[in-house]
């Protein structure tokens, strides 16, 4: 039998929304169980910013009583308003290895966005290309960096198989301590660029880092500006990215270059979450600190540049040098750092593509955006 479609509308079938990838992925090694109350916020059209420019829909499959994949379909007008498009997003997919149930999902989706006057589907966005985004499609055996997906290797298959086609593809590029081999050339670049002082540089600080955070935003809304699929945030937006990232960020891996005063560039690191998320499983309960306990050694090993933004008017005066080369001094002071992962970086960007790889990067892993034509 054919699955039936079902759109969510209240709380209750949001909750059946949210517990598709726990009952799909929960024995699986590499998934990490995203926090279940900051999903169910990130959902509600009442409560997180997102919404406030956006709208969606929620579908749900079933086959046989049990609910075999998810889907939303998602209108962004702020980024459409911004580049100019009427692109209909699609994300938050998961789903059985079950093509039926998959395209039903994506037929539901675009019929949901054709009637809201979208030209076409971009997808996965969970919900913006600010927000987690992509579908793997190689490295499937390493764990992913924080606020980065894992899914399937058949998920491109199911979206393939819809005629969805890649429009543009991620890469989460590698640093590894022990791999680090930084060419002579580099190292003297570096050196020049460092007498010649034109530069100023400042760690955040707990003091500092809401101010720092707000400064960073602003760095990489302007340097980002003209980047295939970039809109910026909302004031709201900023606002929630602030509380966000306060909690979890490391003020040493977090850096901000100067000209004269002025801000020109800057670069976050994260510490790697997912051990901790993989032993919460979904859920901050009374055992959190032992779990953080027990995870904090993995955590301090790993982390992953978020943020990378350099202003165009600096962008030609070595700064790209100066922030990698800076991030790798704090690393190599720290006896239990292994790896930085920079993700994620278009193929496209040919520039900080080559810069990753003189410091030693590797592509460890490759997502992809798809995008379909919408019948009117």
């Amino acid at each position: 039998m054919s699955p039936d479609i079902v759109t969510v509308r209240d709380a209750r079938d949001l909750e059946r929304f949210l517990d598709v990838p726990f009952r799909l992925h929960a024995g699986h090694d590499l998934w990490i169980p995203p926090l279940r109350s900051q999903d169910r916020e990130l959902l509600s059209a009442d409560r997180h910013p997102f919404w406030q420019t956006a709208r969606r829909e929620l579908f749900l499959a079933v086959r046989d009583g049990r609910d075999v994949g998810r889907l939303a379909a998602i209108v962004d007008d702020k980024y459409n308003t911004y580049a100019g498009e009427s692109c209909g997003a699609f994300g938050f997919f998961e789903c059985e290895n079950d093509p039926e149930a998959a395209h039903a999902l994506l037929e539901a989706a675009s019929q949901w966005l054709t009637g809201q006057g979208m030209s076409f589907m971009r997808g996965p966005l969970n919900p913006s290309a600010n927000y987690t985004c992509g579908l793997l499609v190689d490295g499937f055996d390493q764990a992913p960096a924080i606020m980065m997906p894992w899914n399937p290797p058949w998920y491109a298959e199911l979206l393939e198989g819809w005629f969805l086609r890649k429009e543009q593809d991620l890469f989460a590029y590698l640093i590894e301590r022990d791999r680090l081999d930084t060419p002579d050339w580099l190292q003297q670049e570096v050196r020049c660029l460092k007498a010649e002082g034109r530069f100023t540089c400042r760690t955040s600080s707990r003091t500092t880092l809401t101010d720092d955070i707000r400064i960073m935003l602003d760095i990489y809304r302007q340097s980002w500006a003209h980047n295939w699929g970039f809109s910026p945030l909302s004031e709201a937006e900023a606002e929630q990215h602030v509380r966000e990232l306060r909690t979890i960020l490391d003020p040493e891996f977090f850096v901000l270059f100067f000209h004269q005063g002025i801000p020109a560039a800057g670069m976050v690191a994260l510490p790697d979450m997912n051990p901790l998320l993989k032993r919460l499983g979904g859920k901050i309960g009374l055992s959190a600190p032992w779990h953080w306990w027990r995870s904090r050694a993995a955590i301090r090993s790993s982390y992953r540049i978020m943020l990378f933004g350099i202003m165009e008017e600096f962008r030609l005066m070595g700064l790209p040098l100066l922030l990698f080369d800076y991030m790798l001094e704090v690393a190599a002071r720290r006896p239990e750092f292994r790896q930085v992962e920079g993700s994620w970086v278009l193929e496209d960007n040919v520039a900080v593509n080559d810069l990753i790889e003189d410091f030693s990067g590797r592509i460890s892993k490759r997502y992809r955006i798809y995008r379909k034509e919408l019948r009117a």
